[in-house]
């Protein structure tokens, strides 16, 4: 999406295309974030609904993606926050598949490595799931900085411990 053509479009225009172009990530983020198909539906409409009602705030940002970002990061926030108030489920087998197809920076040789990868995403810290996930999706760290409300150094920080901590589940799991 080009910045000069964002003025030519109405907010509503703009939106859709911003959500089309980033679909495939938003769906990537509701997969790791919700195993319940409903919830993640719900979760979907939620994220759509504050994205709707930022809709000018998110045509006139200087990073449009990133603004996006840090809106469906908070309403995922939120939305696990209130999932762990209640049962968190784990993700099945076919969700997990869902996940991992059409994963731009997920080139694991095998599915078995595939499934290992993303069983220990899953059991990282959520501070170092969050930054994982987005690098995942070729962000860098100031890309990241600016959806969580970081300092640059400070999702760096956090990268590298998150991969540690991810080599370690993996090492564990052989």
């Amino acid at each position: 999406m080009n910045r000069t053509d964002n003025n030519e479009w109405t907010p509503e225009q703009f939106l859709l295309q911003l959500w089309q172009d980033n679909q495939g990530a938003i769906s990537r983020t509701l997969l790791a974030s919700e195993a319940n198909a409903a919830a993640r539906e719900d979760l979907k409409q939620d994220i759509f609904l504050a994205l709707h009602q930022s809709m000018t705030r998110l045509q006139a940002a200087e990073k449009p993606r990133a603004y996006l970002f840090r809106i469906v990061h908070n309403v995922t926030v939120d939305h696990i926050a209130r999932a762990q108030r209640s049962k968190w489920q784990p993700l099945d087998a076919d969700t997990e598949q869902l996940l991992l197809q059409d994963c731009p920076s997920n080139e694991v040789s095998t599915s078995q490595q595939s499934q290992q990868l993303m069983q220990a995403v899953r059991r990282l810290s959520p501070a170092n799931r969050q930054v994982i996930l987005l690098a995942m999706e070729d962000m860098d760290a100031p890309e990241i900085a600016d959806i969580l409300q970081l300092n640059p150094g400070t999702v760096r920080v956090r990268l590298n411990r998150a991969k540690t901590e991810l080599m370690e589940l993996m090492q564990h799991d052989r």
